[in-house]
């Protein structure tokens, strides 16, 4: 199942990916975007002209109502960072029992409520991020391992390595963001 926010539809159509669902208020796509989807009668678009939520709420939205097991967003990270910003912090909103991440090019960003097992390759960069006070954080696997440690919101655990195929994050209270970062140049 694909759902596109409005803006996301011209990239999916450059593409030639042909979502099931274009969501939003319709501001970002073009007309003709919108006739050449229609014309293919595979894509549902919803109109939805609520200002309070962004398209991309919009979007998780619909697609929690369709009990997924994973939601996996395209297109989130952009040159706007208030945009980039809101549209990672929208993680939060999804029920923690759906597996729900962010990919582009160079990252793959997931929250950690409680424990959560990485795979990854010797040496890639691996950041951990509070977004909440956090108490007895605990990672192994990593360059950097931590046992039990309490922090605050903030920097505390950028670019660590993987020393192992698979790390393991956990805390016992708190919000972490973990950014696996890919293809970069040190």
């Amino acid at each position: 199942m694909i759902i596109c926010a409005d803006g996301g539809a011209e990239h999916a159509r450059n593409l030639d990916v042909f979502p099931d669902y274009i969501i939003g208020d319709l501001d970002s796509i073009k007309k003709q975007t919108i006739a050449f989807f229609n014309n293919l009668g595979k894509t549902k678009i919803i109109e939805n002209p609520d200002q309070n939520k962004t398209d991309l709420e919009l979007a998780i939205d619909l697609a929690a109502s369709l009990n997924p097991k994973t939601i996996t967003i395209f297109g989130a990270i952009g040159n706007r960072m208030d945009h980039t910003l809101a549209n990672i912090f929208c993680l939060t909103t999804i029920d923690p029992a759906i597996t729900s991440r962010i990919i582009d090019d160079c990252n793959t960003i997931e929250l950690v409520r409680d424990n959560q097992t990485f795979s990854g390759e010797m040496n890639e960069i691996i950041s951990i991020i509070p977004l909440t006070d956090i108490s007895q954080l605990m990672y192994t696997g990593l360059k950097w391992n931590l046992d039990k440690v309490d922090t605050n919101l903030g920097w505390f655990g950028i670019s660590n390595r993987f020393k192992e195929e698979t790390a393991s994050i956990s805390c016992s209270k708190g919000l972490l963001l973990v950014i696996k970062v890919r293809n970069t140049v040190d």
